[in-house]
């Protein structure tokens, strides 16, 4: 089966391989064939050696896998991974839907020692920006903690900051934050990681920090 026609002998041919095309219609083939830095044909192996010439360089793939060339150029597979165990905020707006959210996943992980959410948008609550006490408002009696999807902040009620030790703020290095409030305790919003890893260390988060 070729996806793709082509008028040119291929500059690069991968045969014998498992090719995931990401094509509903036809999610897999045997060979591919690139002309230029394109790929210019997709199918059995037979119809894609047709477009080999003299200069084409074949390469085996040996029943390997082949994919599309994905460029990353910032990317925390293992921290990732492993944050899909933590509550998933990302589309949750408004301060009833934070509260159903964090109440929910707190009953369900009853004697989980530091709760993490994972996702939040910085607006979440419209124009107001989140403190400790809506954070204590929604759960005042376990420590909780839920990071920004940039990871460069996270926000962590009352609890979580007293057993951290940085209730009363702490001094950091340059670039990392913990916002005071008027009454000179943290205001619940940490910024990078000196800031926060002490939660998550509580978390017992910090070898996962290390990805």
């Amino acid at each position: 089966m070729s996806v793709t026609g082509a008028d040119h002998n291929a500059d690069l041919i991968v045969v014998n391989g498992r090719v995931l095309t990401m094509d509903a219609d036809n999610p897999a083939a045997e060979a591919i064939a690139v002309h230029d830095g394109a790929i210019i044909a997709v199918g059995s192996r037979a119809s894609i050696e047709e477009l080999k010439g003299p200069a084409t360089k074949v390469i085996d793939a040996k029943g390997c896998s082949v994919v599309p060339g994905f460029i990353e150029a910032h990317m925390h597979l293992f921290s990732g991974a492993a944050e899909l165990g933590h509550l998933q905020l990302s589309g949750v707006h408004g301060f009833e839907a934070l509260q159903a959210a964090i109440r929910d996943y707190a009953s369900a992980w009853p004697d989980t020692k530091m709760l993490v959410g994972q996702g939040v948008d910085y607006t979440v609550l419209g124009d107001e920006r989140v403190t400790r006490h809506h954070l204590d408002a929604i759960l005042p009696d376990r420590p909780f903690v839920m990071a920004a999807p940039d990871h460069h902040t996270m926000w962590a009620n009352t609890k979580a900051l007293e057993l951290a030790g940085i209730l009363h703020g702490r001094t950091l290095g340059p670039g990392n934050e913990i916002v005071m409030g008027e009454d000179g305790l943290a205001a619940g919003e940490l910024r990078e990681g000196e800031a926060f890893g002490p939660v998550l260390d509580l978390a017992g988060e910090g070898r996962v920090r290390l990805g």
